[in-house]
């Protein structure tokens, strides 16, 4: 039994399942978004809030949305770090944050006993609304990430990224790192956290996505629970427009025995409606593991790398669609033209038989990434922060199968445009001093 039969299979029984899967919406009373799904095949409720209070947001101080994030959890008005750390285990409640370039993200998952349910809310509860930002805890996680910020310049693949993101964003504020800089985070206090907390954190500027073996009516109290904790603010104003980046591929130089190289565009926004055939297209480029046109060619045909791979990011703003690999010395000149004759032949031609057999892909893999609660709440939270239609996690799968190779074919050759690139070459030249040639577009002044 091959494996694209054994996903087709998967797809089936799993498909039919999220079919049964009725997502329903509504806001609290202080305007927080809902998403529910009830699942009531564990005894389980997986709970996600969402803010749009991400590393975008920090202004001129990055890094604050980071460690805003990072503290919450780590102390509030009733307990200290130690307590809340107690409690959550005695609980068996799953408790995390995290911050990213569009959100802030706060989750929990628990069981849905009575008697351990309504603790763990209720603790969570004070945990998220009334954080205490400790200037102890504050200087500890600043020199953890002043630590990982220092790592970071010892590592070619973060130095390589920050960078492209640099060239592609440029003054946008997607541009700098979600943990920020160090410059930046050495100068911020605990007065810098809570005006930012208190500017986003708001049941205004929240999403919440609940799914599990709880009713319609338990998931509206648990939303109104923790959402309606928070106070109403002022609505979050829109960031800015992504504007179209200086072209050309920049080379680092720096002493390893492999090159870096990403290069790559602009994309789409979360909601474009051409983002449903990108990410077919994508797929096919470099997004499909051993299956992609970029390992066939670059690492099957050639062996001139481990790994290599394409990403297609949608974001609130244009996200970046960008090829990523790594490649010893000697052969980045020649990984980065069959790199970019690659990127050029998806303009030319898909096949019908390539693009059936990524679609069987496309729809088996989606079975198996939303066949959990885990799953299926982080896709709800998505949903509900970048305002998609509640149907979009059951019509995902349709959606791929409709496209047809004269649709796909267009959308590609709208989006996809090469001469527009932009990049990032870092390591060590093969001869000293000489550029790395690329095909379709010009290396620019070194970046030490």
């Amino acid at each position: 039994m091959t494996r694209l039969f054994i996903l087709a299979m998967v797809a089936v029984h799993s498909l039919s399942a999220q079919a049964v899967l009725t997502i329903e919406q509504w806001q609290t009373p202080k305007g927080a978004k809902v998403l529910y799904a009830y699942a009531p095949e564990l005894p389980m409720v997986d709970v996600r809030m969402v803010f749009d209070a991400g590393s975008a947001r920090d202004g001129d101080k990055k890094g604050v949305a980071h460690l805003t994030s990072e503290l919450i959890g780590m102390g509030d008005a009733q307990r200290d770090e130690e307590v809340f750390a107690a409690e959550s285990e005695a609980l068996g409640v799953s408790f995390s944050t995290q911050s990213l370039k569009d959100m802030a993200l706060v989750s929990l998952r628990s069981v849905t006993r009575p008697e351990i349910l309504t603790p763990a809310l209720a603790m969570i509860r004070t945990a998220i609304s009334q954080p205490r930002f400790s200037n102890k805890i504050l200087k500890r996680e600043k020199s953890n990430l002043l630590t990982r910020l220092l790592a970071k310049k010892q590592s070619p693949a973060a130095i390589a990224s920050d960078r492209f993101w640099q060239r592609l964003y440029g003054s946008h504020p997607y541009a700098t790192p979600a943990q920020g800089l160090e410059t930046t985070v050495k100068a911020i206090r605990v007065a810098d956290l809570t005006a930012f907390y208190q500017r986003y954190y708001l049941a205004n500027n929240a999403t919440v996505a609940i799914v599990g073996a709880v009713s319609k009516a338990q998931a509206q109290a648990i939303a109104e629970q923790l959402a309606d904790a928070f106070p109403v603010g002022d609505k979050v104003a829109a960031l800015p427009k992504v504007t179209q980046p200086e072209t050309g591929l920049e080379h680092i130089e720096f002493a390893s025995t492999q090159t870096q190289i990403l290069l790559g565009q602009l994309g789409v926004t979360r909601d474009d409606k051409d983002y449903v055939a990108l990410y077919l297209a994508n797929h096919i480029l470099g997004g499909s593991g051993f299956a992609s046109r970029l390992m066939e060619e670059v690492r099957e045909k050639r062996a001139l790398v481990y790994g290599v791979g394409s990403s297609l990011l949608p974001m609130h703003q244009t996200g970046p669609w960008f090829v990523s690999l790594k490649t010893a010395n000697a052969n980045a000149s020649e990984a980065l033209r069959v790199v970019q004759e690659t990127v050029m032949g998806l303009l030319k031609d898909i096949p019908q038989t390539e693009l059936d057999e990524h679609k069987d892909n496309i729809i088996g893999g989606f079975a198996l990434e939303t066949d959990s609660n885990k799953d299926i709440v982080a896709y709800l939270a998505m949903m509900g922060f970048y305002d998609l239609p509640n149907d979009w996690l059951v019509t995902f799968p349709d959606k791929v199968r409709a496209i047809d190779r004269d649709t796909l074919m267009k959308v590609v050759q709208f989006h996809l445009k090469p001469e527009r690139w932009t990049g990032v070459v870092l390591g060590k030249p093969v001869a000293a001093g000489a550029p790395v040639q690329t095909l379709t577009v010009p290396v620019v002044g070194g970046h030490h």
